[in-house]
């Protein structure tokens, strides 16, 4: 009778892959071992703090001096916190109308580590060339040299494609604005000043996927706008961005911004201060811009925009609307993309885009639909009313 190692690999990664004990099922043998393994270790998290000060550094001297196999495997880099001065107990000072990192209390453990990661991360890092996708959260206690060291590593990846930016503090702008990753095609940004995320988009001309999310303190004043995220790109060499997703900031597609649009085929507005445009669908359409996935809060513009096309695949629609949406929706904009549409988020407070049985009636004509987000009246059960994923 065959057993496990007759099967094939996708197999057993298959099986791995539902195991919360993956670790221990890969030292069963030595085949599943080879075979688990390149998944098993493919993600590495480099966090030092004042919590697990001997962990982490136990970590970077096994890849530094390469006592471990695994770094061999890894694909993905979370960079978390530098800081071995960084705890629970940190402070700030409110100055200037800015929060200011209070002065670090001199400990002796913390020195022996912050002086064992100086000594140990450079070559840490080097063990990591294997790469294709980096994250990096930066710290406000990280110390300016992590800074400049992380930023240099991550221009020496020959296979980053993937870079994730959670909320560079202004400290680090000088920094980011040398990055260049040749290889770079896609770029989140999760916050940060405006000036730094637009160099490192203008020094990184073959991104294809742009994923900007800016929060700004209330009452702050500052707005963000796609025109200065681009405004560095240089003229007459537009990006060719195919996935575009945009959160927070003051947006207006016209003569500046539509070169680098030319090939985008998903488009998600996600939230936007002020709104979108009255004009922004009838702009994309006008332009002929070949979308695919429109994710965006609803209006009468986008189901307009959404009946005028075909071809659509993904679908989402957030926010609030009015019962003549919903029924426009259903009635002129599903039919429109009933034999593409294989994606539908309806996140949307509207007793008409529940799904009930005229609407289901509609759906069901979807034959590629696969996925599927939306509330479901639920009331006849004693449970009101749900939102519910069907795949």
């Amino acid at each position: 009778m065959p057993g496990l190692l007759s099967l094939a690999n996708e197999l057993i990664l298959s099986i791995a892959d539902e195991l919360d004990t993956r670790k221990i099922f890969r030292g069963t043998c030595r085949q599943i071992n080879a075979v688990v393994s390149p998944r098993v270790f493919s993600y590495i998290t480099i966090d030092i703090h004042e919590e697990r000060l001997d962990v982490g550094i136990s970590q970077l001297e096994a890849l530094a001096t390469r006592s471990t196999c695994t770094a061999e495997y890894v694909r993905t880099i979370d960079i978390r916190r530098l800081a071995p001065n960084y705890g629970p107990n940190m402070g700030y000072t409110f100055v200037n109308g800015k929060f200011v990192v209070d002065e670090d209390p001199k400990d002796p453990k913390t020195n022996w580590a912050q002086e064992k990661m100086r000594e140990l991360l450079p070559g840490a890092l080097s063990a990591l060339k294997g790469a294709t996708t980096a994250i990096w959260k930066a710290c406000d206690r990280d110390p300016d040299w992590v800074s400049v060291l992380v930023s240099e590593f991550l221009g020496t990846l020959p296979a980053l494609d993937s870079l994730h930016l959670i909320a560079p503090c202004e400290q680090f702008v000088p920094h980011l604005n040398r990055l260049r990753i040749s290889s770079l095609t896609k770029l989140v940004v999760s916050s940060g000043p405006d000036a730094a995320i637009a160099k490192i988009i203008a020094n990184n001309p073959c991104l294809t996927h742009l994923d900007v999310l800016v929060f700004r303190t209330f009452g702050s004043g500052d707005i963000t706008t796609l025109h200065s995220l681009l405004e560095d790109v240089p003229l007459g060499q537009p990006l060719r961005l195919e996935h575009l997703r945009i959160g927070g900031c003051h947006i207006r597609f016209d003569h500046e911004i539509l070169p680098h649009l030319r090939h985008l085929r998903s488009l998600k507005l996600s939230y936007l201060n002020f709104g979108p445009p009255r004009d922004l669908w009838r702009t994309v359409w006008r332009a002929r811009i070949p979308l695919e996935a429109v994710t965006a809060l609803v209006n009468d513009d986008l189901i307009d925009y959404l009946a005028s096309v075909t071809g659509i695949k993904k679908i989402g629609l957030l926010g609030a609307n009015t019962d003549v949406l919903a029924n426009r929706f259903f009635t002129k904009v599903v039919p429109r993309h009933s034999k593409t549409l294989v994606s539908l988020s309806i996140c949307l407070s509207s007793e008409a885009m529940v799904l009930r049985k005229h609407n289901a009636s509609i759906l069901i004509e979807c034959t590629q639909l696969s996925r599927l987000t939306i509330a479901i009246d639920t009331s006849p059960m004693g449970k009101g009313r749900r939102s519910w994923t069907i795949s």
